[in-house]
């Protein structure tokens, strides 16, 4: 076949192909378009809040706030140099029986501010924190057959204490860490 003629063909057939993608949009009528067009999104489904009920009554709650506050500060006066935490090493969960309810230790709360996997920039972090008046320690972590250090400040019995206590830390120029709230279990 010659190359004009090749070109023709290829030419006629790109044409047929076209008419046959737009004669169904020109030979529509505008009811048959406007009927295409015509998107609605349905209404949302209706979903109702179910009533939660309080698991801690209020008098209770504010009877412990105020017994953590009245403990927090016979710490701070039997204690007039702030108390840094000794580094723990983290173990993977064992099946131990856990300790009855009155005898667990009571949950708080920890900013981690770095993660190592050298411990010696760890400690330079951890002593760099102490200068500067924070109460900061390092734990080393086993992940994933990794192992790190990371670096904390607190801990704080309160969540809001830890939020404020994350924040100041964002806010320290000679720091500006930005940290990550966590749960600390002494």
């Amino acid at each position: 076949m010659h190359l004009r003629t090749r070109q023709r063909v290829i030419g006629l057939l790109l044409l047929l192909l076209l008419a046959a993608i737009l004669a169904p949009l020109v030979l529509r009528t505008p009811e048959q378009v406007r009927l295409a067009l015509d998107m609605s999104i349905p209404e949302a489904p209706r979903i109702s809040e179910p009533d939660i009920a309080p698991v801690v009554s209020e008098e209770e709650q504010a009877a412990t706030d105020r017994q953590i506050d009245e403990e927090q500060q016979q710490v701070a006066a039997a204690e007039p140099e702030p108390r840094v935490a000794p580094p723990v090493v983290e173990e993977e969960p064992s099946e131990a029986p856990q300790p009855a309810a009155q005898d667990a230790p009571q949950p708080g709360f920890t900013v981690q501010v770095a993660s190592f996997s050298d411990v010696a920039n760890a400690q330079a972090l951890v002593a760099r924190l102490r200068e500067a008046g924070y109460s900061a320690y390092h734990r080393e972590v086993r992940q994933d057959g990794n192992t790190w250090q990371r670096v904390f400040v607190g801990p704080e019995i309160k969540r809001e204490r830890a939020e404020a206590l994350r924040q100041r830390l964002a806010d320290d120029k000679a720091f500006a860490l930005e940290g990550l709230v966590r749960s600390f279990v002494p």
